[in-house]
């Protein structure tokens, strides 16, 4: 029986040859980008397993990072997805800064000279975490393209190839003088590309390094831009990243929208991208992109960051930009910009109103096209009554919570307890003592003057972080100079002192406030403080530690609770380092 089991020489060296054809027609499959072949292989041959996966870390490392492969490799098999001639105005503009590049990039000595399919490689353009840009020439028809590689590392899985080619297949019939075309997508040796219009200036982001435009200009630029993405939202196309650096510039001043690896295409089966997925650059998300509500992603999210470019070629920074891509949405859903005009006084409030309308929480209050927004930015530059008009004094009331929540619960809270403490005066014979009253009152309105101070402080970048951790020792020990005031009066009736009673409920409210900022130190050092003020009060007071044990009690729940909200910042602040790490798509 053994013996029958054995294979002869010939029979083994035959069945290994099969073994070697079948790797190889996996090799080519590989280079077609038809994954699917791998389980179909397995389940007929699971001895090769470990080869495919050998076969598979391979593949992955021949994506060129850089194009330093060999004149003699082979790359003819291009299997381009379609072509499409040059416009009848071909748009020729060098990208020369999309993407950081190192110095070795940026010398001459980084012109190359690479065969890639029929393209001709000559010199990297840019670099970035989705892939390269090369300017090349397209040998069989003589003119000079941008070719873009995607790394297969960005596009595993064989729904993101998919996608790839189904959004870029549609961009590449959308023809617009303001739009950087795409003529050819495709594949050389299993690696993916774009073969784009290329172009001899700069992107927006390059321009802004040397300050914000001027207004004129930056609502101009603006209005072309806002036109071009109307065009794409008229073919059922969203962008969903637009930012300075995907919007080029001619040498005539002239933008073209650039870069649509993220644009959403809305047909018969729009459900690529899963809702709770945030796709977008931070700073210039919509909040209902920032909030991963894909569903709710329409024309009026490009709006929003159209609004954003707006702001920032204004003001010369974007309205939200924290030190955290994690910080920045937080702003994005919850805060609201700061007024235009408080960080450049010469932008004009007709511009402001625009650029404020556009950046909107709601999609319904913004401007219902971004062919509405052109029109109103060219309304603006012939000098004639915009449509964006002032908010009512609800919706400014509301911007005003949203921009500043920190004075705005310090001032309700304020507020509150001014009103209470007034009432007891008025209606409690026992506290009618106008002396105390006034030193309370005091107490109040003075916290509430130095709540504004430190909001205000805390909008200068240099001032910001010593502004929070002044604040929060100021409102602990404010808290306790009230709560000593309470206990020096001694009330006309049967108690000897006054019992703080809910009084202290303060503090916790203080430790648990001091995790809106998401800073952990900061919930640390308010709880040190609140423990730290407490004792105060009960050395100055020792009436207050009767009986014992409830002051003990009192400190370890106030720790305790410390220790849970640093902890939930703690972990919201993990995952704004994955964030850091990964950065979104």
């Amino acid at each position: 029986m053994a013996e029958s089991q054995k294979r002869t020489p010939d029979e083994s060296d035959d069945n290994d040859e099969r073994l070697i054809e079948l790797l190889d027609g996996y090799v080519d499959t590989l280079h077609e980008a038809n994954y699917a072949s791998r389980s179909e292989l397995l389940s007929h041959h699971a001895e090769l397993a470990d080869f495919l996966g050998c076969l598979d870390a391979l593949d992955s490392l021949a994506i060129p990072q850089n194009p330093g492969f060999s004149k003699e490799s082979n790359f003819s098999d291009t299997v381009p997805m379609m072509e499409l001639p040059l416009s009848d105005q071909p748009t020729i503009v060098e990208q020369s800064g999309e993407f950081p590049r190192s110095a070795d990039e940026t010398s001459p000595a980084g012109e190359i000279s690479q065969e890639f399919g029929k393209y001709r490689l000559e010199a990297e353009v840019g670099r970035g975490g989705m892939g390269v840009v090369y300017r090349a020439r397209q040998t069989d028809l003589d003119r000079v393209v941008a070719v873009k590689m995607i790394l297969s590392s960005r596009l595993a899985s064989r729904d993101d190839v998919q996608r790839f080619y189904a959004e870029a297949k549609a961009t590449a019939a959308v023809k617009h003088p303001n739009i950087v075309g795409i003529h050819e997508v495709g594949q050389v040796h299993g690696q993916h590309y774009f073969a784009m219009d290329f172009v001899a200036g700069q992107s927006l982001a390059q321009l802004l390094r040397s300050g914000p435009m001027a207004s004129d200009k930056a609502a101009e630029c603006v209005a072309l831009v806002a036109q071009a993405v109307h065009f794409l939202h008229e073919h059922n196309i969203v962008h969903r990243d637009l930012k300075p650096s995907n919007i080029l510039v001619d040498e005539d001043e002239r933008p073209f929208v650039t870069d649509f690896g993220l644009a959403k295409v809305f047909s018969g089966d729009s459900a690529h991208t899963q809702t709770g997925t945030i796709v977008g650059t931070p700073s210039y998300m919509s909040p209902e992109q920032a909030a991963g509500r894909s569903a709710d992603v329409s024309a009026r999210s490009d709006v929003y960051s159209l609004g954003a470019i707006l702001y920032e070629l204004l003001c010369g920074r974007p309205p939200y930009r924290e030190k955290t891509p994690l910080d920045t949405l937080v702003q994005v859903l919850e805060g609201e910009p700061t007024i235009l005009t408080r960080v450049n006084p010469a932008v004009p409030r007709e511009l402001e109103l625009i650029c404020l309308r556009c950046l909107e929480k709601d999609p319904k209050d913004r401007y219902l096209s971004a062919a509405e927004l052109a029109d109103d930015l060219e309304r603006y530059l012939r000098s004639e009554p915009i449509e964006a008009q002032p908010p009512g004094v609800f919706h400014a009331v509301r911007r005003w919570v949203r921009r500043e929540p920190a004075l705005v619960s310090h001032t309700a809270a304020l507020g509150v307890a001014a009103v209470i403490v007034q009432a007891a005066y008025l209606y409690d014979r026992t506290l009618n003592d106008f002396g105390y009253h006034l030193q309370v009152m005091s107490i109040l309105g003075t916290w509430a003057i130095g709540s504004f101070l430190f909001q205000r402080l805390m909008h200068r970048e240099a001032w910001a972080d010593v502004a929070r951790f002044a604040w929060a020792a100021a409102d602990a020990a404010l808290l306790t100079l009230l709560l000593s005031t309470i206990c020096s009066h001694t009330p006309q009736g049967p108690v000897p002192f006054a019992p703080l009673g809910p009084l202290l409920i303060g503090y916790p409210l203080l430790v648990a406030a001091s995790g809106m900022f998401f800073r952990v130190r900061l919930v640390w050092f308010m709880t040190a403080a609140c423990l730290i003020s407490y004792a105060v009060l009960l050395i100055f007071h020792p009436e207050q530690r009767n009986p014992p044990h409830y002051p003990m009690i009192f400190c370890a729940v106030l720790g305790v609770l410390g220790v849970i909200v640093a902890y939930q910042v703690y972990r919201v602040r993990v995952l704004s380092r994955f964030f850091d790490r990964q950065q979104l798509p």
